[in-house]
């Protein structure tokens, strides 16, 4: 009976872990809080509970080629109604996000938390590079670039998901 009752328990807690109930995170350029929730056994990422259509970008304050690439992210998002998201994995507090952001000119939703770029970066397989671009479809991470990544190779990929 003490093998069945902790093969329980393990399941349970496999359970809990993989089928979290999310984590809210309030975004620059918003004023909406957006929750996210990530299901290990299905891969798959939700955006406020639905199965949702969007791209994860994550960059670093300093990184040459993410400044590369925020110009064409302005460019895809003047052209296309798709959702983007930028994660700054190295924002001191909102402050420094803020400063950032305004540097760059940049009107896309930033989370800047820590525990915003942690969960996030685990639905995504971890980050060993930035930038990286996941795009998601209907929920399950569909495509992954890493490196600067021109705006037809996106365009193309905004085009696949929203047909």
């Amino acid at each position: 009976m003490g093998i069945f009752r902790s093969q329980i328990y393990a399941l349970a807690l496999i359970f809990f872990c993989a089928c979290g109930g999310g984590e809210n995170f309030k975004a620059l350029n918003s004023e909406e809080n957006y929750n996210f929730s990530y299901n290990g056994f299905e891969k798959e990422l939700r955006l406020n509970h639905e199965k949702s259509s969007f791209a994860l970008v994550f960059f670093t304050k300093d990184c040459g080629v993410c400044k590369e690439q925020i110009a064409i992210l302005k460019n895809l998002k003047n052209h296309y109604d798709f959702e983007i998201f930028v994660v700054l994995g190295d924002a001191k507090d909102l402050d420094d996000a803020r400063a950032w952001s305004k540097e760059k000119d940049l009107d896309l939703k930033v989370f800047y938390e820590k525990k915003a770029a942690n969960f996030l970066s685990k639905a995504v397989e971890g980050i060993y590079g930035v930038p990286v671009l996941s795009f998601f479809s209907q929920g399950k991470m569909d495509k992954k670039f890493i490196g600067l990544t021109p705006y037809g190779v996106l365009e193309n990929e905004i085009k696949r998901i929203k047909s």
